[in-house]
């Protein structure tokens, strides 16, 4: 089992400890005009609890290979710009909540990192308190205008600080929605073939938690050349891939109190994953009748099981995992030659590694 990078524990602390601040404040200012506003507040604190912070993990790690730096260090003791890419790194955190509130709608899912889902604790409040209306749609109302809410967060900590910081957030605010659209018609569709699926998860999972985070720290440290954001792309394009790949192995064969979630669920949602699609193409006409039953929300464990056996005697799962140490190679061999500090292209390699073998 791989330890987790000290990069990555390093900065997901000081994020933690920026949230709780932000919250706080918030707090201050909305409870003397309402107390019931902080409600939303919370249940957004309560849900961006917890999370491996990748996204900020790879722009802190951008910024200070940008900047010549060689290690995380605190704002309270440090000057030079460390306040402010806290902030960057923590509008990444809010970015991710945004997109995992309304995703957990669209997945109808009642768990997410082992606590219950917005919308599905609200729900639940409408009917333990018996208020009017149904449940299901108060439920998710509130769970859109959280998840809103956090989005706007997030682009307040981002600012203006350059046109290009700009411009990379906002391509990538546009990627992350169209990616969740290509996600969501793709499964509907039941369009299941690999260069799908490849093209999702590089929208979903490439570009959005690794190559503009990394770009967008990067830019915060003064204007980067276009070879230089070239050179992150092709570090984050395939340790993104690989950090898929790896999402959709524990999708299907995780342990669900480590994951977070119920296992089995990209399966009920149909949604089309490089292992579903290499398993496709080799499946005989008998494991194709198994691999049809994909989509359906109502599978049973025992069915998920016939699938995952599937999965496996067709070599896709062998074949996701050759992918993914492929990619990571990849991935380390670019970092080994980025323009930063030996400690830099050292932690960019552990994350690459790390994204690619975690467990959760």
């Amino acid at each position: 089992m791989i330890s987790v990078p000290p990069g990555l524990t390093a900065v997901a602390g000081l994020v933690d400890r920026r949230l709780g601040e932000l919250f706080d404040h918030e707090r201050d200012i909305w409870s003397d005009i309402d107390p019931r506003l902080v409600e939303a507040i919370d249940e957004l604190e309560r849900i961006t609890a917890g999370g491996k912070r990748l996204r900020a993990a790879f722009a802190y790690w951008g910024w200070l290979g940008a900047t010549g730096r060689v290690e995380v260090v605190d704002p309270a003791t440090d000057g030079n710009g460390t306040g402010r890419i806290l902030d960057v790194c923590t509008a990444f955190e809010l970015l991710q909540a945004f997109a995992l509130i309304h995703d957990d709608i669209m997945d109808d899912a009642d768990t997410r990192r082992g606590e219950r889902t917005i919308h599905a604790a609200q729900a639940e409040r409408v009917r333990d308190h018996s208020w009017r209306g149904e449940p299901r749609r108060y439920g998710e109302g509130v769970a859109i205008l959280i998840g809103d809410l956090s989005h706007v967060y997030a682009d307040r900590l981002i600012g203006n600080d350059s046109d290009q910081a700009r411009d990379i957030w906002d391509r990538l605010r546009i990627e992350l929605n169209l990616g969740q659209y290509l996600d969501m018609r793709t499964a509907a569709a039941s369009e299941l073939d690999r260069l799908t699926a490849q093209r999702v998860a590089t929208f979903k999972s490439a570009l959005y938690t690794i190559v503009r985070p990394l770009q967008l720290g990067s830019a915060l440290a003064g204007t980067i050349d276009a070879d230089l954001l070239q050179q992150l792309e092709e570090y984050g394009r395939p340790a993104g891939q690989a950090f898929q790949l790896r999402d959709d192995l524990l999708g299907v064969l995780g342990d669900a109190d480590r994951v977070g979630k119920p296992v089995g669920n990209d399966l009920r949602e149909g949604k089309p994953t490089e292992l579903l699609a290499v398993a496709i193409e080799r499946a005989t006409p008998e494991q194709r009748r198994v691999l049809d039953l994909n989509g359906d929300p109502s599978l049973t464990a025992e069915q998920i099981a016939a699938i995952v056996d599937v999965l496996r005697s067709t070599g896709a799962v062998a074949e996701v995992e050759r992918r993914i140490d492929d990619l990571v190679a990849r991935a380390t061999m670019v970092a080994a030659r980025l323009p930063f500090s030996v400690p830099v292209r050292d932690s960019l390699s552990a994350l690459a590694q790390y994204v690619a073998a975690r467990q959760h």
